[in-house]
């Protein structure tokens, strides 16, 4: 992942679900172009968000031993927009797993109130497949693995 769209990551249930959190800081680079006089984060950047969470939990049931790639945004729902200063917690639960995926039920909330939520389905790419794109591990490097193979 190239850019990272959250701040804490914690898995809840082992291999079923996790927790994330996003504090939107004011000088963003996307923000001060979008909207100068009222920033707001891109609805695109909180799916972001919300796959980077579902997917770290995908990878981590799987034991990091394929790659993970969102293959279907099948339903996401925005009630609210969101502002620096937000600090968002992200939700994501495992609801299907197969050997080539799973589908994950997302949740964003701010405060307790639901900003967004989304059903985000996964693909797990075989050796054939990432010879394909590049390199093994593009979506899952050690730097980005870091802070996520504990806990």
């Amino acid at each position: 992942m190239r850019w990272i769209h959250i701040d804490e990551w914690r898995e809840v249930a082992p291999g079923e679900a996790a927790e994330a959190v996003r504090a939107i800081p004011s000088d963003l680079d996307f923000l001060a172009g979008r909207c100068p006089a009222f920033p707001i984060m891109p609805h695109s950047l909180l799916v972001e968000s919300m796959a980077q969470t579902a997917g770290i939990l995908v990878g981590k049931a799987f034991g990091f031993t394929r790659d993970v790639i969102l293959a279907k945004i099948d339903m996401a729902e925005f009630f609210a927009i969101t502002r620096p200063g937000d600090i968002l917690r992200i939700a994501a639960r495992i609801e299907e797993r197969r050997e080539e995926g799973a589908r994950v039920a997302c949740r964003i909330t701010r405060d307790g109130d639901e900003v967004a939520r989304a059903t985000l389905f996964f693909a797990l790419l075989g050796e054939e497949d990432a010879g394909k794109l590049g390199a093994r591990g593009f979506v899952f490097s050690a730097g980005t693995l870091a802070g996520f193979r504990t806990g």
